[in-house]
């Protein structure tokens, strides 16, 4: 999904409509169409307000920036349900190749001590690792749409004690 689908999925998600996003942000409507459709970056300065309405813009402005295919938006079922099975299996499947690699490590400090073998279960590991979280927060996104759970201060670190919020 690009960055201008991932920002419309937001807004779409939070219900908020193009000319109050403008408005928020103090950017012209066209501008705001142009950074939906791709065809220009989302402004510097608007970066911050933008993260700051919903967490999906924030991971869209973090695929921007980086290109990093672990801030992509997972298309297809999203129910809670399909969601943790897919938060499980990307555990199982991280864990499953972190297995060893204490071991696998031990004695090696730079890339001269790895051998081909040692390179290819860290590179295996570390994309493990990467889909896991990338599967992680698209599961934080949808409990933040259905339960609306205020997860948004957790994340920008407004609310340091999630069991305060959750007695709200």
């Amino acid at each position: 999904m690009s960055v201008g689908a991932m920002l419309q999925e937001a807004m779409a998600r939070c219900d908020l409509p193009t000319k109050a996003l403008a408005a928020e942000t103090n950017y012209s409507i066209e501008a705001i169409y142009a950074a939906l459709s791709d065809k220009r970056r989302i402004p510097q300065d608007a970066k911050r307000k933008l993260a700051a309405t919903h967490p999906l813009m924030g991971w869209a402005i973090c695929l921007q920036e980086t290109g990093y295919k672990i801030f992509e938006f997972i298309k297809g079922d999203r129910h809670p349900q399909t969601m943790l099975h897919r938060v499980e299996k990307e555990d199982h499947e991280a864990d499953t190749a972190l297995e060893g690699m204490g071991w696998r490590l031990i004695d090696k400090e730079k890339p001269e001590d790895l051998t081909e073998d040692d390179r290819i279960a860290l590179t295996l590991a570390a994309k493990e690792i990467a889909d896991r979280i990338k599967t992680d927060f698209n599961m934080l996104i949808e409990w933040e749409d259905r339960y609306k759970l205020g997860l948004l201060d957790l994340l920008i670190d407004k609310e340091k004690d999630p069991q305060k919020r959750a007695t709200v």
